[in-house]
């Protein structure tokens, strides 16, 4: 796509792993304690990175494997409790993070995530952000996980901004999927956790390798000052 590409956009939502906090480190904590708790086996971070998106019961899911999927209930359990107490141990925003929200204040922010809400919430406050942010909303928030349009629609729809006005960024196939079914712009992000391949075919609007590229990419608000002239005809 074109790096010139400009978007006019009243609202926009950034998903959260791997787009604006390298999260990774925790989850995979939290997922490796499951496992040893259960005495299943363990995954190198670099194997997680690959387990990660869909929300918490599908990770928890895939790090089980087929052969323990009968563990699942009392492997989601000591996973989110785990998790939930950890969840900033590690956590890290990506370089530019705060400067770039703080760039685009201007607008409304939000969170759109298919991690729980309430760890959403637990994660961005843990990193000093989360007042940023007018709404924040996760997997559990509309009954629907990304890449369905779904809770993007009833996002913007509670903010009062149409789906066109709105502009969905992550570093996803699901996240790009969810804004262009929603009716919004998409912009996709290199540094995460997305295939490069898979998001480069899901049709994001823009792809950036950087979030802090994002603020010369939004058509600057401009707020004139009409002044209106009263004739005396007296």
């Amino acid at each position: 796509m074109p790096s010139s590409i400009t978007f006019d956009v009243d609202l926009i939502v950034f998903d959260l792993d791997g787009t604006l906090a390298d999260s990774l480190p925790d989850l995979a904590a939290a997922a490796n304690y499951a496992c040893r708790r259960l005495g299943v086996p363990e995954h190198a971070q670099q194997e997680m990175e690959k387990m990660i998106g869909g929300g918490e019961a599908n990770f928890v899911r895939r790090f089980l494997g087929p052969e323990h999927q009968d563990r699942f209930a009392e492997a989601l359990e000591l996973y989110i409790s785990r998790y939930e107490e950890h969840s900033g141990d590690a956590t890290r925003l990506y370089p530019g993070v705060p400067e770039t929200l703080a760039a685009l204040s201007g607008r409304r922010l939000a969170v759109l995530s298919n991690k729980m809400e309430r760890l959403c919430r637990r994660v961005l406050a843990a990193m000093g952000i989360a007042h940023f942010f007018a709404a924040i909303k996760g997997g559990d928030s509309y009954g629907a996980l990304k890449p369905s349009p779904l809770p993007l629609l009833s996002l913007a729809r509670e903010m009062g901004v149409a789906p066109a006005r709105t502009l969905m960024v992550g570093d996803k196939p699901a996240d790009v999927i969810t804004g262009r079914e929603a009716g919004a712009r998409t912009v996709a992000v290199t540094y995460g956790y997305g295939d490069p391949e898979a998001l480069a075919a899901s049709g994001p609007d823009l792809t950036l390798p950087r979030l802090t590229d994002l603020p010369r990419h939004l058509l600057r608000k401009v707020f004139c000052r009409v002044r209106t002239a009263h004739r005396n005809d007296a």
